[in-house]
């Protein structure tokens, strides 16, 4: 399964952001957003205790996953350097998918699946490490058309239409229980992103900080009043393990 790398990670060393500093700088500054990202998640399947969440990152949403529902995660990432960090704030860590000998009742992802040039293979991988009847939570970055250079240095090979997402799950073996868009007004913070051919560098904190402070609240309650219907910077996808595809 190949994943690509972020063009920042691929360049010098000296390179002050880098994806490690990217994912700490996700932690430190959004803070409302993962927060709220994990509301939405654990909304969404709350009785699961067996728990996988793919492509884990620092850990910093499996730390707030525990915090949320006082069940602790095992967590899968292949990058070296950050399983060495997630296993130092507790969490077992799998190397890769290959490596997990274990089913679950939930495996939940966010931003990872974008990265993965065959997204249906790793969709279709994770079906079989689910337990029948078991859940799977995707977000990703939705619309195409605000693909931008930020998404190519973050290494994403794609954003997602919805309906294109949804046909993979369901040729996954999955069947779709719940869609929706998350962050409308970041819909047009991306596309300004696009137009503006933005990459972020370390004084990005700040716009980082005012974005998570003022900005989305904003969008997250225009997000509740029907726009998560319409159109945003991101998917949700709730979907169940079909009963018909319990052994794919």
């Amino acid at each position: 399964m190949k994943q690509r790398k972020p063009k920042n990670a691929q360049n010098s060393t000296n390179n002050k952001f880098s994806a490690t500093a990217e994912l700490k700088a996700g932690e430190k500054f959004l803070t409302n957003y993962n927060r709220h990202l994990i509301k939405k998640l654990t909304k969404l399947h709350k009785s699961s205790t067996n728990v996988l969440e793919f492509g884990a990152g620092l850990g910093t949403l499996a730390a707030l996953w525990e915090l949320e529902t006082g069940i602790q995660p095992h967590c899968l990432e292949i990058d070296p350097n950050l399983q060495s960090i997630i296993e130092r704030r507790g969490f077992h860590c799998y190397e890769s998918l290959d490596s997990v000998k274990k089913k679950f009742d939930l495996i939940y992802s966010s931003n990872v699946l974008e990265h993965i040039e065959d997204d249906q293979l790793a969709l279709k991988q994770i079906n079989s490490k689910l337990n029948e009847g078991g859940a799977l939570i995707i977000y990703v970055p939705a619309f195409q058309i605000l693909y931008s250079d930020l998404d190519e240095n973050s290494g994403h090979y794609r954003r997602y239409a919805k309906h294109d997402l949804i046909n993979k799950l369901e040729s996954a073996g999955f069947d779709i229980c719940d869609v929706s868009y998350m962050d409308c007004i970041g819909f047009f913070a991306w596309l300004y992103i696009k137009l503006r051919h933005y990459v972020p560098k370390k004084s990005a904190e700040s716009s980082m900080k005012s974005y998570d402070r003022f900005i989305f609240p904003l969008s997250g309650f225009l997000d509740e009043l029907g726009f998560k219907y319409i159109f945003g910077k991101n998917l949700l996808v709730y979907a169940r393990k079909s009963k018909s595809d319990r052994d794919f």
